[in-house]
């Protein structure tokens, strides 16, 4: 996955996300953020789930994605 035209710190937090090896740990991390913080990230979880949804060839691959946007899925 590609997502091009972001700044550093977008970067930088892309990076934290990915670091995180489970929902709650996420959340709590989400959590302790400032508002401003906040919602970048969540504005780097829609561009992380949409880009994923361009990668999708099949039914397989749609499954694999979706299960982890579930309620305690994996992030």
């Amino acid at each position: 996955m590609t997502i091009t035209g972001l700044t550093k710190r977008q970067v930088f937090l892309l990076d934290k996300m990915w670091s995180i090896k489970g929902i709650e740990e996420y959340e709590e991390w989400k959590a302790g953020l400032s508002e401003q913080t906040m919602n970048t990230v969540d504005s780097l979880e829609q561009l992380v789930y949409w880009a994923e949804l361009d990668e999708i060839s099949c039914v397989s691959d749609a499954a694999r994605i979706l299960k982890g946007y579930r309620l305690g899925g994996q992030v």
